[in-house]
């Protein structure tokens, strides 16, 4: 078992120490919850009466980040609930985790915030379920015939069903009222001629105006939809890879923060988008900053904690994405206008802006760094919070590792060498089918069929219910098998998905929900 101790000097600082040791001599030592008060003859003897403290070789040093650390080789293993105790078993302990523990108060208040920056994350990766989803429409009648009603427009103009062209009439010349006549006249025995629409109409009974409707994604500009949709994927593949190494290089905080503010202006001019240029660029950049904001707050959040503590905290850390499926779908409902939708869904991030100045950094990124100054601040704040009390002159273990020691420079391409080469390639499979039942069960909602602001709702409460039990597997059941069964089973389930009639609309959804409520897994 791993202690703090309090450690006093008792004989001459300035003698000559052992090699290897910090500081060899007399010491008297004693637990950390007796440390105010100090040695005294009173108390009985200390734990121990001559000891010589040796400093970790560096090469131990590069599991701990780059930190230092001081150890007691002690028998004694009683576990101590007031002071700062690690149990030795935790293999994910380290000198940080020693002095703030692996979860307390301080950490909770932090990694509560930070999963926050999913929720508009989830909104601007799932909002165009709803500011593109599919619509009825139909050649727009002239501005002279808009009285003549729908129904009766369509069963005329387009008697074959047909919704991108139309018979061509001089419809210029016809009225409203003679519209009926005209058409009742005709000689139906020849075959009129029919032309494409030069605009449409849409249906407002589900949805209210959408960016299919406002800029025509129909007919043979429908293929700019897919185009639509890849541009924010794009973006968000850019940087899910590009904010690693930005965030590495400049710390969590400010990278997290910087992306958030991209992430809220890029949101808010994507509702004053004039052109469907204009739209997809916006979309490029405001994918990548949602993805670089959905990767570095979840870094964050599990540099923060440590022990087991970082499956849990990770796990949970993407509970508000199901959440935001929920609330997202309830915006939709009540706005009924994608331009308005933008604008909501944009004020929680830029909301959130508001904790840059407090948000701390990286601890453990500030100790790879040997920033130890603002670390030591980062320490005494956490550990103030946590009610763990500090020994004198523990930045002293802080310290970084000098030049000789620093670890080897890695890159990309060591993923890909002999050794790494097969894990390298199953995880590839694994998180593209992943992926794919993924987003391609959440992105296309609204083409399950049914009513889909109720299948959105459904969707989230099953990944959430999915996010919750996922824990439970990882921790008590393990991942390997289990992970081998749950991708099987979505697998089969989207496979059966294109055999079933298209009556059984409940079949269907609750297949879909399967294979989502698997592949989450």
């Amino acid at each position: 078992m791993k202690r703090h101790y309090f450690v006093q000097q008792m004989n001459n600082p300035q003698q000559q120490q052992p090699r290897g040791a910090l500081d060899g001599g007399v010491y008297a030592i004693t637990p950390v919850d007796q440390s105010s008060k100090g040695f005294d003859a009173t108390d009985g003897p200390p734990d121990y009466g001559i000891v010589n403290i040796y400093q970790k070789s560096s090469r131990d040093l590069k599991g701990l980040g780059g930190g230092k650390s001081i150890y007691l080789d002690s028998g004694d293993d009683k576990s101590d609930s007031d002071s700062n105790v690690t149990a030795g078993g935790d293999g994910d302990s380290d000198i940080i985790s020693e002095y703030i523990g692996h979860y307390g108060l301080w950490q909770f208040c932090w990694t509560f915030l930070l999963c926050l920056f999913q929720i508009p994350t989830t909104f601007h990766i799932f909002c165009l379920v709803f500011q593109a989803a599919s619509r009825d429409f139909w050649c727009a009648r002239p501005a002279h015939l808009r009285s003549v009603p729908v129904d009766l427009w369509r069963n005329l103009t387009q008697p074959t069903g047909a919704q991108c062209s139309q018979l061509n009439v001089p419809y210029e010349q016809l009225t409203a009222d003679g519209f009926a006549g005209y058409f009742a006249s005709m000689n139906v025995s020849e075959p009129l001629e029919q032309v494409s629409c030069g605009a449409y109409e849409f249906d407002g009974t589900i949805f209210g105006q959408t960016v299919i409707a406002e800029f025509g994604l129909v007919c043979d500009r429908a293929k700019m939809m897919s185009i639509v949709e890849m541009c924010f994927l794009a973006g968000a593949a850019m940087g899910s890879v590009g904010s690693g190494w930005i965030s590495d290089q400049f710390g969590r905080r400010h990278t997290l923060m910087f992306f958030a503010l991209i992430q809220a202006i890029t949101g808010f001019l994507l509702g004053f988008a004039t052109s469907l240029e204009l739209y997809m660029a916006l979309r490029v950049i405001i994918g990548f900053a949602s993805m670089s904001v959905a990767v570095v707050s979840f870094v964050l959040v599990v540099e923060l904690v440590s022990g087991r503590y970082r499956t849990v905290v990770g796990i949970l850390n993407i509970l508000p994405v199901a959440i935001s499926y929920v609330l997202a779908a309830g915006i939709a409902y009540f706005t009924r206008d994608w331009r308005l939708m933008q604008f909501i869904i944009t004020i929680p991030g830029a909301m959130l802006l508001s904790i840059w100045y407090w948000l701390p950094e990286s601890p453990r990124w500030l100790l790879a760094k040997g920033r130890i100054d603002e670390l030591k601040l980062i320490i005494d704040r956490a550990a103030k919070t946590n009610g763990f009390r500090l020994p004198e002159g523990y930045e002293k273990t802080l310290s970084s590792p000098d030049q000789d020691s620093a670890e080897e420079v890695v890159s990309i391409f060591d993923l890909f060498r002999m050794k790494f080469l097969r894990t390298t390639l199953v995880m590839l499979v694994v998180w593209f089918g992943i992926v794919l039942i993924y987003f391609g069960i959440t992105l296309h909602l609204s083409n399950l069929g049914g009513d889909i602001y109720l299948n959105t709702v459904l969707a989230g409460s099953v990944e959430s219910i999915a996010i919750c039990l996922s824990i439970v597997v990882v921790l008590k059941l393990g991942l390997r098998v289990n992970l081998f069964l749950y991708m099987v089973v979505a697998g089969i389930s989207c496979i059966v998905m294109n055999f079933v009639p298209d009556g059984n609309l409940w079949v269907i959804i609750t297949l879909a929900m399967i294979g989502k409520f698997y592949g989450l897994f």
